[in-house]
């Protein structure tokens, strides 16, 4: 099957940039959220993306080196860029993985929290003393697909509140589950 695609980009080579292209930002695009997957410690998922995108890649670069010519070499450059740029997005989009939000406020801590609890946030607060003097910190731990509620939402408690936020690698003694019970036909599932 390989050997008559290969075949038929030879007899067609003005397809064979669009090829190239085509099948860099899928390799890297792939490499990208298997590096993620790496780092987030789903050794199984990235193993399993890691065959794809090298047998995408030995393709790539099997149709430039074959024939090299200025046109391949910049079709493999630009689907590595594009690559890179689509894998960042794909991750955003899959929104894998927990993420640690850290407010500080100084005078509406309680209002911040206040606000995040009240959209069934677990919020932990812990007194702190900034550069100008006393703050206040909140912890919440949320999933990443829900990170720019609990941002929108402590800003909204507070315009001046100093968040930052922090890859979760795993949880231990979670008091709650992070996310609400089943939706959907799932719902109705579980109640039978």
């Amino acid at each position: 099957m390989m050997q008559q695609w290969i075949q038929w980009l030879d007899l067609h080579p003005w397809f064979w940039p669009a090829f190239i292209i085509a099948a860099r930002i899928t390799d890297v695009s792939i490499g990208t959220v298997r590096t993620i997957m790496v780092i987030r410690g789903l050794r199984w998922t990235a193993a399993f993306l890691g065959f794809f995108e090298v047998l995408i890649w030995i393709t790539a670069v099997s149709g430039v080196l074959v024939d090299i010519t200025v046109v391949k070499v910049v079709a493999y450059g630009l689907g590595f860029a594009m690559g890179n740029a689509t894998g960042i997005w794909i991750d955003e989009m899959l929104a894998f993985g927990q993420q640690l939000v850290v407010t500080i406020s100084q005078g509406k801590a309680h209002d911040v929290a206040f606000a995040l609890r009240m959209h069934d946030y677990t919020v932990t607060e812990l007194p702190a003393v900034g550069q100008a003097g006393d703050v206040a910190m909140a912890l919440i731990v949320a999933p990443r697909r829900k990170v720019r509620q609990v941002i929108r939402l402590a800003e909204k408690a507070d315009a001046e509140v100093f968040i930052t936020v922090h890859d979760v690698k795993s949880i231990h003694r979670l008091q709650r589950d992070l996310l609400p019970g089943p939706t959907g036909w799932r719902s109705v599932m579980k109640r039978k």
